[in-house]
């Protein structure tokens, strides 16, 4: 038996590559070394983001298209799947002497961002169309999972699926007083196949722990405005919202947080500030945090 059954994945949108900020391919690896995961999904590699910071971490990378990567300091063979480029998948043996994971790093349609138009009051109807296409690429990977999962016996394989949904959750909307009620079908449909939003398996309640992976560094919040909104932006504001996630299937959730930056002093239950200069769009070239997207992490152990 491994002397250690639990381990740790991350997933992270390293924004353009890390070309948004000074030096952030090195600040990338400075997180990374700060904070180290057994596996890290990428996405928004711009081609070289993951290659470059694999070898620093003496990590594997998976990775066959520009934007989304599966990296790992433990055994790693990459699975072809036809979603690429928007979700990388890999057999991961994230422990010497631990089962294999199937892991996905998915970066879901950005556009149209459903969020805008639901905040206008446009209802489900609205919701649902924009929604589509990001639907369907998560109905291509269940169906991809089910493939792998059905190949030599791997029934009882763990999953995890992460990355960067463009979308909220659920759950997070019916419990806030901000925003209307919406279904969001995307994360819906991984909760209907039994997967494990692991982040609010620990942090439950979305008043507390809001975990707005979107955005720390946006410099519309709530309480402004831009001059010139944006097509679709109620009154010109930038909404903040969780729409990175984790989700697990066949794991148990042993912690969950986010971590990164906060240029507002962003103090509630499950964040964990990286430190360091954090400041807004446009003035976040000097930033240490290198991201426009939160980092979320889950500590995960294999089932007795």
């Amino acid at each position: 038996m491994p002397t250690s059954t639990t381990f740790t994945l991350q997933t992270w949108n390293v924004w353009y590559g890390g070309r948004e900020v000074d030096f952030g391919q090195e600040k990338q690896y400075a997180i990374a070394a700060q904070f180290p995961a057994d596996v890290l999904a990428l996405q928004e590699c711009w081609g070289s983001a993951a290659e470059n910071l694999a070898p620093k971490i003496l990590a594997d990378h998976a990775q066959r298209g520009w934007d989304t990567a599966v990296l790992s300091s433990g055994q790693l063979t990459v699975v072809e799947t036809s979603t690429l480029p928007y979700a990388q998948a890999a057999l991961v043996r994230p422990l010497p002497d631990s089962p294999q994971i199937l892991v996905w790093s998915v970066h879901l349609a950005p556009y149209p961002y459903a969020v805008y138009r639901a905040l206008q009051g446009e209802g489900q109807d609205v919701a649902d169309a924009e929604e589509a296409p990001r639907l369907e690429q998560i109905e291509e990977i269940l169906s991809e999972t089910d493939r792998i999962c059905g190949q030599d016996g791997q029934a009882d394989l763990p999953v995890v699926i992460c990355g960067d949904f463009n979308t909220p959750s659920t759950g997070d909307w019916s419990a806030r007083t901000d925003r209307p009620d919406i279904a969001w079908r995307s994360p819906d449909a991984l909760l209907a196949a039994g997967f494990t939003d692991t982040f609010r398996a620990v942090h439950s309640d979305p008043v507390a722990s809001p975990a707005d992976t979107w955005s720390p560094i946006e410099p519309l919040t709530h309480a402004g405005h831009q001059e010139k909104p944006e097509p679709g932006r109620a009154d010109g504001a930038e909404p903040r919202d969780r729409i990175d996630f984790i989700f697990s299937r066949g794991l148990d959730v042993v912690d969950s947080v986010m971590r990164g930056c906060s240029a507002e002093g962003l103090i509630e239950d499950g964040f964990v500030d990286v430190g360091g200069r954090c400041e807004l769009i446009p003035n976040q070239r000097q930033n240490r945090f290198p991201s426009d997207h939160q980092l979320v992490e889950t500590r995960f152990t294999f089932p007795a």
